[in-house]
């Protein structure tokens, strides 16, 4: 943990809600790049409709602006721009698979695709039958040293629910790293492209000389009986950060999380991120209006999302436009400025959804898995972002000493101490004192994890 990351925090504690105005207010002329100016304005001009809100009096009872509302001059909802299209060339283009005669078929089936390209004209198609796996893989021709490396592609697949994908880098020793996404949650039949930046999951018990890499290989892991087919495109190439990072993200906005999970954020002076659902503020399991911004001038991030009732997908396009508005304009108007982050009801999200998602929202996600499933800060899908369900003590600690180890993000996920997907509060405090006393990690926001993607 850094101590200039922590004073920062407590400062902005201390300055409270007339502080964080103050800040906004100078944003412009103290060292913004043109991007994070561009972030801000796709907020709307609203410092104005804020600061009343701010001003007024603030009450622990939810009030008739709770719920999600029209206004004469609502704040402008949608982004200046979409982050997938201005973001998804990261790092350095290692192979486009327009020639595939470099590549070997281990397992399954390999062809050259003109039916689907996320770049070019072709790509390629990986197919495992009957429960079989698809790898393919290549050498390079001088070992590469990787030292400080991380690996990204474009990915499409029919069959979301039926694999996980894992890139093996391989020394001329037989050691190995796997960088592994475990879970995909797209739904079909509305399937597409998306970019994943998988995280180190594990190595071989010698660890692979990294500054020796002389063979890639990609696997997906059929997970079923049945046919599995997948489309790989773009592999690209990143620079790794000088550490890793983590978040601790909370869903639904609950009640539990303010009485039992934020005094020991407070203790550790380690920031959350919640995602609140506007209509369930101050009903009776939900935090009311005063306490969110209580959270949120303590440093907690309020972002965007939805009851598991409305997955995305399973949203008319007109439905999901007037619920992503609304939940917007309801953050907006109440001076969260992180409203440009959203985190998807159930996980689940399709093409369509995608390309609704990405007018409102610059980051967001989830791919969720119950083992460990992190990523590479700097080429993640902007809206495919991968989690960690935060079940377990042991898995969540892996996840924090992988991505110090490995310099990776990961997010990990909770809703209710109570509930079976979400460790107890004992092992919780575990938890942040196992983050407190690690090496070589950082706990951010999705604030700060935005700012990485866009760094390179």
């Amino acid at each position: 943990m850094k101590d200039d990351s922590r004073s920062r925090r407590r400062f902005l504690q201390t300055t409270g809600a007339a502080g964080l105005a103050g800040l906004v207010g100078i944003a412009g002329c103290n060292g913004q790049s043109p991007d994070d100016a561009d972030d801000s304005a796709a907020n709307g001009s609203t410092q104005s409709a804020n600061q009343s809100a701010s001003d007024g009096a603030e009450t622990d009872e939810p009030t008739e602006t709770d719920e999600p509302t029209e206004t004469d001059e609502p704040a402008e909802v949608e982004t200046k721009y979409q982050s997938r299209e201005k973001y998804n060339e990261p790092g350095e283009l290692l192979d486009d698979f327009t020639d595939l005669s470099s590549w070997l078929s281990n397992a399954g089936e390999m062809e050259s695709s003109s039916k689907h390209a996320f770049r070019g004209d072709t790509s390629a198609k990986i197919t495992g039958k009957g429960g079989e796996n698809a790898s393919i893989e290549r050498s390079f021709e001088n070992n590469r040293d990787l030292t400080k490396k991380d690996f990204s592609l474009a990915l499409r697949t029919t069959t979301p629910s039926k694999f996980a994908l894992f890139v093996y880098l391989r020394d001329p020793f037989g050691n190995y790293a796997v960088l592994e996404l475990r879970n995909i949650s797209m739904e079909t039949p509305d399937v597409d492209w998306f970019r994943t930046a998988p995280g180190v999951y594990e190595t071989s018990k010698t660890p692979p000389d990294l500054t020796q890499i002389n063979r890639i290989e990609i696997v997906a892991n059929n997970a079923t009986s049945d046919d599995i087919e997948v489309w790989v495109d773009d592999l690209r190439i990143h620079d790794k950060p000088d550490k890793g990072y983590v978040v601790f993200s909370w869903d639904d906005g609950r009640k539990s999380y303010y009485n039992d999970a934020a005094p020991l954020h407070d203790e550790f002076d380690m920031p959350a991120v919640q995602a609140a659902v506007p209509r369930f503020i101050g009903q009776d399991e939900f935090m009311t209006l005063g306490e969110l911004k209580e959270r949120h001038e303590a440093g907690d991030e309020i972002v965007a999302h939805e009851s598991i009732s409305n997955r995305f997908h399973s949203l008319s396009g007109d439905e999901l436009e007037r619920t992503l508005q609304e939940n917007k304009q309801w953050l907006l108007g109440h001076g969260f400025e992180s409203s440009n982050f959203v985190v998807y009801p159930g996980n689940d999200y399709d093409s369509t959804a995608l390309d609704i998602v990405n007018k409102y929202h610059y980051m967001g996600g989830m791919n969720q898995s119950f083992d460990l499933n992190t990523t590479s800060p700097y080429a993640f899908d902007p809206l495919v972002l991968p989690r960690t369900v935060g079940h377990d003590l042991d898995v969540a600690k892996r996840v924090v000493d992988q991505c110090a180890k490995h310099q990776n993000v990961g997010i990990l996920n909770f809703h209710d101490f109570e509930e079976e997907n979400t460790m107890g509060k004992g092992d919780y405090k575990k938890l942040l004192e196992h983050v407190d006393q690690k090496e070589g990690i950082e706990v951010i926001n999705f604030s700060e994890l935005w700012k990485l993607r866009k760094s390179v």
